[in-house]
């Protein structure tokens, strides 16, 4: 014996133009809307929220229900060809404090503070230039993440 089950649904109901548009006008003003939130959030966070422990690059602001983080980031572009170009006018010592040769080229920690300050004697007079051709800082956009906090969800 078999048993066939028959779900019933409504069958889709075509929209009018003015149904069409109204619905995504109203989408537009949900998404204004949001955009205008979160930029009220973020900014509250910037301004009153507080460096979570090892997240330097965060701040965090907590309600009662959601907590709050906005984090930001950065990527450190390196262009292989001007290293090399430092390479051939850099004694090795000095080169070496400021590129570690992995597979590819990663910035030297102090780096950014060795050209800060005076130059060792042997650095190429255009230093400063070249390095700034090879390495690009990129900044990251600011992200916005709310989460409902474990004691609110219960």
């Amino acid at each position: 014996m078999a048993i066939y089950v028959m779900c019933h649904t409504d069958p889709v109901k075509r929209l009018t133009v003015e149904e069409l548009d109204m619905a995504a006008a109203r989408l537009e003003q949900i998404r204004r809307e949001e955009e205008t939130l979160r930029s009220k959030l973020q900014e509250q966070v910037e301004e009153f929220g507080f460096t979570p422990p090892r997240a330097e690059k965060s701040k965090r602001l907590l309600g009662t229900a959601f907590e709050f983080t906005l984090s930001s980031s950065q990527s450190t572009e390196i262009r292989d060809a001007e290293v090399e170009r430092i390479r051939a006018v850099c004694p090795s010592r000095l080169f070496a404090q400021l590129f570690l040769a992995v597979t590819k080229y990663k910035l030297a920690s102090g780096a950014t503070a060795l050209l800060a300050s005076k130059l060792p004697e042997a650095a190429p007079r255009n230093l400063r230039l070249m390095f700034s051709r090879a390495v690009q800082v990129k900044e990251g956009s600011p992200r916005l993440r709310i989460e409902k906090m474990e004691a609110a969800a219960t």
